[in-house]
């Protein structure tokens, strides 16, 4: 059986790395890793709140599936996680995450779990936090089956990164960035890259004065949508590999069990991006379901690759942008009565946390 490494970096948009095209960031350890794999050019995650974009990812299934819509810590409806799933075959599930939402994520099946205060908290800078993974992987048994789930906060605000990195979110994700060189070093020294299938995503992105949004997430615009997924698994994915189509932060989950032979629920709404990295598939035309449900706040896009479509109120169509000729969806195209109220209260909140 093969290790798995599951790395979420917080509030990190992809066009912000890299081998994204933004070369004016420094991201080597970003880019050597997607250049040992394969790297996903159209990646949306299902929602744009931390704790529900996880859980997302570790269901495979989008929130209306899964029950979880927002940051209140509740055991996913139905659904097996991804720690559940890979204990049940033998492996140790351990996750070290950085955010005092993640304090109850015991329920999702986890090990050896750290989450404690909150964004604005010290203990959870990267540079603590990459202590605690480092001392982990010294006692790891090897022998063993390994999922480990790593979480970095750190380009989410406040930015509070150490010098000599600027405190901004340029600069919280170029030190992010150094923090997934440390993790993959000794990870690959202990447990062996060939031996292992890692990951790396984002749980959303961030606005970054579009839309009418200074700073901050939970909505559903591609800003806070659109983050990286890179995938490396030695003699199974070919070095340098990319998936051009749309895929999904649903489909995470299927791929990694499917590289890992192990037999994937039912139940789980995602499917498999293997053959679209081997190139046996192609044009698949997948459809994006994104969620926001926070208090009186219901809003839901649907998207392909060639246009998106926003839900508000009364479940009333309230945008729709062709994505060809505009990919920032600046040009609405329908001009109804209806609202989409979104929130990004949360982020506001989740930043003044101690």
């Amino acid at each position: 059986m093969k290790h798995i490494l599951i790395v979420t970096i917080d509030t990190l948009r992809a066009d912000y790395v890299g081998c994204y095209g933004r070369r004016e960031i420094s991201t080597p350890n970003l880019d050597r890793f997607a250049a040992e794999g394969a790297r996903f050019g159209q990646h949306l995650t299902s929602v744009s709140a931390t704790l529900t974009s996880h859980c997302s990812l570790m269901t495979g299934c989008t929130p209306s599936v899964n029950g979880i819509n927002w940051n209140g810590v509740t055991h996913p409806r139905r659904r097996k996680t991804a720690a559940e799933i890979v204990s049940e075959v033998g492996y140790s599930a351990s996750a070290i995450t950085s955010w005092g939402g993640f304090q109850n994520q015991q329920v999702y099946g986890f090990e050896n779990v750290h989450s404690e205060g909150g964004a604005a908290s010290e203990e959870n800078r990267g540079d603590h936090t990459i202590r605690r993974i480092l001392d982990w992987l010294d006692e790891v048994d090897a022998s063993r089956p390994q999922l480990l789930w790593v979480h970095f906060i750190d380009p989410h605000t406040p930015d509070n990164c150490p010098e000599p990195f600027p405190q901004t979110y340029e600069g919280e994700v170029e030190f992010s960035d150094t923090l997934v060189g440390q993790l993959l070093d000794g990870w690959d020294e202990k447990l062996g890259a060939a031996d292992s299938v890692a990951v790396i995503t984002a749980d959303h992105g961030e606005h970054l004065n579009d839309h009418g949004v200074e700073r901050g997430h939970g909505t559903l615009w591609l800003t806070n949508l659109w983050v990286p997924l890179l995938m490396r698994a030695p003699s199974l994915v070919a070095p340098g590999a990319v998936v051009p189509e749309l895929t999904r932060q649903i489909d995470v989950l299927p791929t990694v069990l499917d590289y890992c032979d192990i037999p994937m629920p039912h139940n789980m709404e995602g499917m498999s991006l293997r053959n679209l990295i081997e190139g046996t598939d192609r044009d698949l035309g997948l459809f994006h379901c994104g969620q926001a449900i926070y208090d009186d706040n219901h809003t839901v896009t649907l998207r392909n690759a060639e246009y998106a479509f926003h839900f508000g109120d009364g479940k009333n169509l309230v945008h729709a942008f062709d994505l060809r000729s505009d990919p920032g969806e600046n040009e609405d195209l329908w001009n109804g009565d209806s609202h989409a109220r979104y929130s990004v209260d949360h982020s506001v909140k989740d930043g003044q946390e101690k």
